[in-house]
């Protein structure tokens, strides 16, 4: 959103000039870049998630969370979450603690991993989520979807999808789990046959319960980079393996085809420094003439921006209301005091 000329942005730390001599929000959506744009973004993609859950009758629905992940490209390091999270032995024979965050995601043996076919599978996965929504589009017609794609430890892309569909054809989670769990693509890229990895999850939960809490939870994911996780795991003592790990995959990258006609090393490409992604983080099904799209109210981004830039116009071109006579007569009173402490001031002075 503009502001008038010559006016930062309120909250934005890198608002850049245009040439008209106005200044704009950077618009960073990572929280490390800019805290205020990155609220701003995080907010505007909470209220479309929730405009597909409350904006109707929720009796006529049902909702679901399907979490979907990559297969595996080599062992990594088990690490717990927290101080107090469930310890489990880890492959490398010891069992880890939180103050080892340096190793969360780490291969247990780098030699053998598999940085090529990870940065490649980050390339295809939206293509196979484009497949796995046609699929179950094609059993359940009236699903509708929420996508995050967050970052795991290792580098790697999962989603997490809201989903909708309605009462009357309304599958169990297991269903829908297996029909997003077996659904595979090709590469446009080299043909190669992508899928998901085991750790697929579907889970129903209640509009009027749990809605809220699982959109906030999604919402989080939104601000952060792979970046932000490998430097979260610095341990403080130079010896941060988690930064290599991300710094083999950042050289896969680079050496990967991102299409049919790349050549590595001289494409310019924003894949190849983004350890292979090429989506977007979030995506909402959109409004057509037969279907309703993710948000029944058709709320988007661009439509948020128009209103706020609406209201900011209104409040510049208000005019003040007049004080009232409370008002005037505080006034009145701060003036009196102000004289006073004047006249006294003046009286210390004289000689």
């Amino acid at each position: 959103m503009a502001d008038a000329p010559d006016a930062l942005p309120r909250g934005c730390v890198r608002a850049f000039k245009t040439k008209s001599g106005q200044f704009v929000r950077c618009g960073s959506r990572v929280r490390s870049s800019c805290p205020s744009c990155a609220e701003l973004y995080r907010g505007d993609w909470a209220a479309i998630a929730r405009s597909g859950v409350f904006d109707a009758r929720v009796e006529r629905f049902r909702f679901y969370l399907l979490t979907l992940t990559a297969p595996s490209f080599g062992r990594v390091h088990r690490v717990p979450r927290s101080a107090g999270g469930r310890l489990k032995r880890c492959g490398c024979g010891s069992t880890h603690g939180a103050a080892d965050a340096g190793l969360r995601g780490v291969p247990l043996d780098p030699s053998r991993y598999d940085y090529a076919g990870q940065v490649a599978w980050n390339r295809d996965a939206g293509v196979l989520w484009d497949r796995t929504r046609r699929r179950l589009r094609d059993r359940w017609v009236t699903g509708e979807f929420f996508l995050v794609r967050e970052w795991q430890d290792r580098g790697v892309l999962h989603l997490h999808v809201l989903v909708r569909v309605a009462r009357e054809e309304a599958p169990d989670a297991r269903a829908l789990r297996e029909a997003a769990r077996t659904a595979e693509a090709a590469s446009p890229v080299d043909g190669t046959i992508v899928a998901w990895g085991e750790q697929v999850d579907a889970k129903v939960f209640r509009a009027d319960g749990d809605a809220a809490r699982t959109i906030w939870y999604l919402s989080k994911a939104l601000n952060y980079v792979m970046k932000d996780t490998a430097l979260a795991a610095m341990d403080g003592r130079g010896s941060n393996l988690a930064w290599v790990h991300l710094t083999e995959l950042g050289r896969a990258a680079r050496m990967m085809r991102c299409s049919v006609d790349c050549v590595p090393g001289e494409c310019p490409s924003r894949v190849h420094d983004r350890y292979g992604s090429r989506s977007h983080v979030v995506s909402a099904s959109r409004q057509t003439l037969t279907r309703s799209g993710w948000s029944f109210s058709g709320l988007t981004r661009g439509r948020q921006r128009l209103a706020r830039a609406a209201w900011a116009q209104a409040q510049e071109t208000k005019e003040p209301a007049p004080p009232s006579g409370e008002q005037q007569q505080d006034a009145r009173a701060a003036l009196v005091l102000l004289t006073r402490r004047i006249d006294v001031a003046r009286m210390a002075v004289l000689p």
